[in-house]
Protein backbone atom coordinates (compact mmCIF):
# COMPACT_ATOMS: atom_id res chain seq x y z
CA UNK A 1 0.00 0.00 0.00
CA UNK A 2 1.44 3.60 -0.91
CA UNK A 3 2.32 5.70 1.98
CA UNK A 4 -0.27 8.95 2.51
CA UNK A 5 1.10 12.17 2.88
CA UNK A 6 -2.34 13.28 4.41
CA UNK A 7 -2.08 15.41 7.07
CA UNK A 8 -4.59 17.43 9.23
CA UNK A 9 -2.97 20.52 8.26
CA UNK A 10 -4.48 19.41 4.47
CA UNK A 11 -7.68 18.51 5.68
CA UNK A 12 -7.72 22.52 7.05
CA UNK A 13 -6.65 23.55 4.38
CA UNK A 14 -9.32 22.03 1.66
CA UNK A 15 -11.79 22.83 3.84
CA UNK A 16 -10.49 26.28 3.53
CA UNK A 17 -11.01 26.37 -0.10
CA UNK A 18 -14.65 24.95 0.03
CA UNK A 19 -15.56 27.20 2.51
CA UNK A 20 -13.87 30.45 0.93
CA UNK A 21 -14.56 29.38 -2.94
CA UNK A 22 -11.37 29.83 -4.47
CA UNK A 23 -7.46 29.13 -3.54
CA UNK A 24 -6.61 32.68 -3.23
CA UNK A 25 -9.64 33.33 -0.93
CA UNK A 26 -8.53 30.30 1.22
CA UNK A 27 -4.81 31.41 1.65
CA UNK A 28 -6.31 35.12 2.57
CA UNK A 29 -8.56 33.51 4.98
CA UNK A 30 -5.77 31.42 6.54
CA UNK A 31 -2.60 33.65 5.89
CA UNK A 32 -0.95 31.53 4.33
CA UNK A 33 0.53 31.04 0.70
CA UNK A 34 -1.57 30.12 -2.01
CA UNK A 35 0.86 27.66 -3.61
CA UNK A 36 1.20 25.41 0.07
CA UNK A 37 -2.46 25.12 -0.22
CA UNK A 38 -2.67 24.23 -3.87
CA UNK A 39 0.40 21.80 -3.41
CA UNK A 40 -1.27 20.08 -0.12
CA UNK A 41 -4.63 19.73 -1.84
CA UNK A 42 -3.15 18.25 -5.15
CA UNK A 43 -0.74 16.19 -2.94
CA UNK A 44 -4.07 15.13 -0.98
CA UNK A 45 -6.26 14.62 -4.76
CA UNK A 46 -2.94 12.00 -5.95
CA UNK A 47 -3.46 9.96 -2.60
CA UNK A 48 -6.67 10.17 -2.90
CA UNK A 49 -6.71 8.91 -6.23
CA UNK A 50 -9.97 11.26 -7.20
CA UNK A 51 -9.82 15.03 -7.66
CA UNK A 52 -11.38 17.32 -4.62
CA UNK A 53 -12.18 20.46 -6.73
CA UNK A 54 -13.06 21.06 -10.08
CA UNK A 55 -11.11 23.59 -10.95
CA UNK A 56 -13.05 26.29 -13.29
CA UNK A 57 -11.42 29.52 -14.65
CA UNK A 58 -13.26 31.33 -11.80
CA UNK A 59 -14.50 29.24 -9.46
CA UNK A 60 -13.56 26.14 -7.67
CA UNK A 61 -16.61 23.63 -7.05
CA UNK A 62 -15.78 20.44 -5.18
CA UNK A 63 -16.79 16.88 -7.05
CA UNK A 64 -18.86 14.01 -6.15
CA UNK A 65 -16.03 12.34 -4.52
CA UNK A 66 -14.86 15.88 -2.78
CA UNK A 67 -17.66 16.61 -0.99
CA UNK A 68 -18.13 13.45 0.12
CA UNK A 69 -14.06 13.79 1.46
CA UNK A 70 -15.01 16.98 2.67
CA UNK A 71 -17.63 16.86 4.96
CA UNK A 72 -16.13 13.02 6.49
CA UNK A 73 -12.75 15.77 6.66
CA UNK A 74 -14.98 18.35 8.48
CA UNK A 75 -15.92 15.64 11.24
CA UNK A 76 -11.94 14.12 11.43
CA UNK A 77 -11.04 17.99 12.56
CA UNK A 78 -14.20 18.70 14.88
CA UNK A 79 -13.57 15.29 16.77
CA UNK A 80 -9.93 16.02 17.07
CA UNK A 81 -10.31 20.02 18.23
CA UNK A 82 -12.58 18.41 20.91
CA UNK A 83 -10.43 15.47 22.11
CA UNK A 84 -7.81 18.07 22.39
CA UNK A 85 -9.67 20.35 24.51
CA UNK A 86 -10.64 17.80 26.61
CA UNK A 87 -6.98 16.42 27.18
CA UNK A 88 -6.30 19.72 28.58
CA UNK A 89 -9.40 20.45 30.72
CA UNK A 90 -8.66 17.10 32.61
CA UNK A 91 -4.82 18.25 33.19
CA UNK A 92 -5.89 21.36 34.03
CA UNK A 93 -8.62 20.09 36.37
CA UNK A 94 -11.61 21.60 34.86
CA UNK A 95 -14.91 19.59 34.82
CA UNK A 96 -16.45 21.06 31.77
CA UNK A 97 -15.15 24.01 29.08
CA UNK A 98 -17.73 25.32 26.45
CA UNK A 99 -16.60 27.61 23.74
CA UNK A 100 -18.73 30.08 22.58
CA UNK A 101 -18.88 32.67 19.03
CA UNK A 102 -21.15 35.48 19.77
CA UNK A 103 -21.96 37.70 17.17
CA UNK A 104 -21.11 42.33 18.14
CA UNK A 105 -25.07 42.41 17.39
CA UNK A 106 -25.62 40.16 20.37
CA UNK A 107 -24.67 42.69 23.02
CA UNK A 108 -28.05 41.98 24.78
CA UNK A 109 -28.22 41.77 28.97
CA UNK A 110 -30.04 38.38 27.91
CA UNK A 111 -26.24 36.55 27.21
CA UNK A 112 -24.96 38.25 30.52
CA UNK A 113 -28.23 36.72 32.42
CA UNK A 114 -28.08 33.76 30.92
CA UNK A 115 -24.57 32.62 31.87
CA UNK A 116 -25.33 33.48 35.59
CA UNK A 117 -28.02 31.15 35.40
CA UNK A 118 -25.96 28.90 33.72
CA UNK A 119 -23.12 28.63 36.49
CA UNK A 120 -25.48 28.93 39.12
CA UNK A 121 -27.08 25.53 37.60
CA UNK A 122 -23.72 24.04 36.71
CA UNK A 123 -20.68 25.01 38.56
CA UNK A 124 -17.30 24.63 37.71
CA UNK A 125 -17.66 25.18 33.90
CA UNK A 126 -15.14 27.31 32.42
CA UNK A 127 -17.41 29.30 29.38
CA UNK A 128 -15.04 30.93 26.64
CA UNK A 129 -15.96 33.33 24.44
CA UNK A 130 -15.15 34.87 21.12
CA UNK A 131 -16.93 37.65 19.01
CA UNK A 132 -17.17 36.42 15.39
CA UNK A 133 -18.72 36.84 12.40
CA UNK A 134 -22.06 35.06 11.52
CA UNK A 135 -20.58 33.19 9.02
CA UNK A 136 -17.63 32.10 10.31
CA UNK A 137 -19.65 30.90 13.58
CA UNK A 138 -20.97 28.87 10.88
CA UNK A 139 -17.83 27.68 9.80
CA UNK A 140 -16.45 27.26 13.22
CA UNK A 141 -19.31 25.37 14.16
CA UNK A 142 -18.63 22.76 11.80
CA UNK A 143 -15.19 22.48 12.36
CA UNK A 144 -15.39 22.25 16.38
CA UNK A 145 -13.59 25.17 17.00
CA UNK A 146 -16.74 26.29 18.57
CA UNK A 147 -18.96 24.59 20.56
CA UNK A 148 -22.15 27.28 20.67
CA UNK A 149 -22.79 30.51 18.34
CA UNK A 150 -24.90 33.25 19.55
CA UNK A 151 -25.90 34.50 15.40
CA UNK A 152 -28.25 36.51 13.57
CA UNK A 153 -31.06 35.04 12.13
CA UNK A 154 -31.77 35.60 8.64
CA UNK A 155 -33.24 33.44 5.32
CA UNK A 156 -29.27 33.13 4.28
CA UNK A 157 -27.94 31.94 7.51
CA UNK A 158 -27.93 28.35 7.37
CA UNK A 159 -26.01 25.25 6.85
CA UNK A 160 -25.99 21.29 7.11
CA UNK A 161 -25.65 19.61 10.15
CA UNK A 162 -26.26 22.82 12.38
CA UNK A 163 -29.28 23.46 14.63
CA UNK A 164 -30.56 27.13 15.79
CA UNK A 165 -33.23 28.26 17.77
CA UNK A 166 -33.87 31.93 18.30
CA UNK A 167 -33.67 33.60 22.07
CA UNK A 168 -34.54 37.22 21.35
CA UNK A 169 -35.37 39.65 18.99
CA UNK A 170 -34.79 43.50 19.22
CA UNK A 171 -35.79 46.19 16.68
CA UNK A 172 -33.72 48.12 14.83
CA UNK A 173 -32.60 51.66 15.86
CA UNK A 174 -30.34 54.36 14.79
CA UNK A 175 -27.05 55.55 16.16
CA UNK A 176 -26.61 58.89 16.25
CA UNK A 177 -24.42 61.72 18.22
CA UNK A 178 -26.48 62.26 21.63
CA UNK A 179 -29.71 64.11 20.48
CA UNK A 180 -29.18 64.11 16.84
CA UNK A 181 -31.58 60.91 16.10
CA UNK A 182 -33.39 61.26 13.08
CA UNK A 183 -36.86 61.65 14.13
CA UNK A 184 -39.14 60.59 10.56
CA UNK A 185 -38.32 58.31 8.05
CA UNK A 186 -38.12 61.33 5.80
CA UNK A 187 -34.87 62.30 8.15
CA UNK A 188 -33.55 58.70 7.69
CA UNK A 189 -33.91 58.90 3.61
CA UNK A 190 -31.49 62.49 3.84
CA UNK A 191 -29.32 60.46 6.39
CA UNK A 192 -25.34 59.42 5.71
CA UNK A 193 -24.74 56.08 6.96
CA UNK A 194 -21.71 54.21 8.21
CA UNK A 195 -22.55 50.52 7.51
CA UNK A 196 -19.79 47.14 8.17
CA UNK A 197 -18.49 46.03 5.32
CA UNK A 198 -20.35 43.71 3.19
CA UNK A 199 -17.65 41.27 3.29
CA UNK A 200 -17.98 40.63 7.14
CA UNK A 201 -21.40 41.35 8.03
CA UNK A 202 -23.07 39.80 5.38
CA UNK A 203 -26.26 38.46 6.80
CA UNK A 204 -26.58 41.74 9.11
CA UNK A 205 -26.61 44.02 5.64
CA UNK A 206 -28.67 41.22 3.87
CA UNK A 207 -31.56 42.24 6.64
CA UNK A 208 -31.12 45.78 6.49
CA UNK A 209 -31.18 45.48 2.30
CA UNK A 210 -34.07 44.14 3.26
CA UNK A 211 -35.55 46.45 5.49
CA UNK A 212 -34.80 49.49 3.94
CA UNK A 213 -36.56 47.95 1.04
CA UNK A 214 -39.68 47.01 2.69
CA UNK A 215 -39.26 50.61 3.77
CA UNK A 216 -39.24 52.00 0.79
CA UNK A 217 -35.64 54.17 0.67
CA UNK A 218 -32.05 53.14 -0.04
CA UNK A 219 -29.71 54.22 2.32
CA UNK A 220 -27.11 56.35 1.65
CA UNK A 221 -23.60 54.23 2.60
CA UNK A 222 -20.66 56.65 2.57
CA UNK A 223 -18.23 54.76 4.68
CA UNK A 224 -17.84 50.97 5.49
CA UNK A 225 -16.04 49.69 8.15
CA UNK A 226 -15.35 45.97 9.40
CA UNK A 227 -14.82 47.02 13.14
CA UNK A 228 -18.15 47.84 15.01
CA UNK A 229 -15.90 50.13 17.19
CA UNK A 230 -14.63 52.06 14.02
CA UNK A 231 -18.07 52.14 13.03
CA UNK A 232 -19.07 53.89 16.51
CA UNK A 233 -16.31 56.10 16.66
CA UNK A 234 -16.91 57.40 12.76
CA UNK A 235 -20.44 58.16 13.88
CA UNK A 236 -19.46 59.70 17.50
CA UNK A 237 -17.26 62.04 14.85
CA UNK A 238 -20.45 62.98 12.71
CA UNK A 239 -19.40 61.15 9.66
CA UNK A 240 -22.62 59.80 9.44
CA UNK A 241 -25.71 57.24 11.10
CA UNK A 242 -25.81 53.47 11.67
CA UNK A 243 -28.36 50.99 12.09
CA UNK A 244 -27.82 48.90 15.26
CA UNK A 245 -30.31 46.44 17.66
CA UNK A 246 -31.99 48.86 20.11
CA UNK A 247 -30.84 45.66 22.77
CA UNK A 248 -27.13 47.47 22.69
CA UNK A 249 -28.44 50.64 23.79
CA UNK A 250 -27.60 50.44 27.07
CA UNK A 251 -23.65 49.97 26.44
CA UNK A 252 -23.59 52.39 23.75
CA UNK A 253 -20.68 55.12 24.89
CA UNK A 254 -21.82 58.57 26.04
CA UNK A 255 -21.37 60.49 23.14
CA UNK A 256 -24.11 58.03 21.37
CA UNK A 257 -27.47 57.32 21.52
CA UNK A 258 -29.80 54.71 19.87
CA UNK A 259 -32.92 55.24 19.28
CA UNK A 260 -35.85 53.86 17.06
CA UNK A 261 -37.15 55.90 14.23
CA UNK A 262 -41.03 56.23 13.58
CA UNK A 263 -42.18 53.83 10.67
CA UNK A 264 -38.98 51.76 10.94
CA UNK A 265 -40.05 48.73 12.36
CA UNK A 266 -37.58 45.74 11.19
CA UNK A 267 -36.28 43.45 14.05
CA UNK A 268 -33.19 41.72 14.57
CA UNK A 269 -33.48 38.24 15.92
CA UNK A 270 -30.75 36.38 17.19
CA UNK A 271 -30.51 32.86 17.56
CA UNK A 272 -28.02 30.22 19.54
CA UNK A 273 -26.46 27.17 16.83
CA UNK A 274 -25.08 24.11 17.61
CA UNK A 275 -23.46 21.35 15.54
CA UNK A 276 -26.38 18.36 15.81
CA UNK A 277 -23.34 15.65 15.08
CA UNK A 278 -21.98 17.41 18.28
CA UNK A 279 -24.61 18.00 21.05
CA UNK A 280 -23.90 16.84 24.45
CA UNK A 281 -25.97 17.15 27.83
CA UNK A 282 -23.81 20.15 28.99
CA UNK A 283 -24.39 21.80 26.11
CA UNK A 284 -28.35 21.41 25.99
CA UNK A 285 -28.29 22.57 29.38
CA UNK A 286 -26.07 25.66 28.18
CA UNK A 287 -28.93 26.13 25.97
CA UNK A 288 -31.52 25.64 28.48
CA UNK A 289 -30.49 28.51 30.45
CA UNK A 290 -29.67 30.94 27.66
CA UNK A 291 -33.49 30.67 26.30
Amino acid sequence: MKPTRIDLRHFRYALAVADAGGFRAAAELLNIAQPAISKAVKDTETDLGFRIFDRGTQTVIPTDEGRAFLEDARQVLAMFERVIRASRRNTEGICGHIIVGYSALATSRQISDGLDRFHRAVPGVQVEMHVMSTDNMLRSLKSGQIDLGFLLSHSSVGTTDVDQIPVWSSRIGVVAPKGEVPQTLDDLREARFILGVRENWRSWRALLDTACQDTGFEPNVVEEAWDVQVILQRVAERRGVTLYPMSAAPSMPAALELAPVEGFLQDATISIAWHTKADTNLLRSFRDHLS
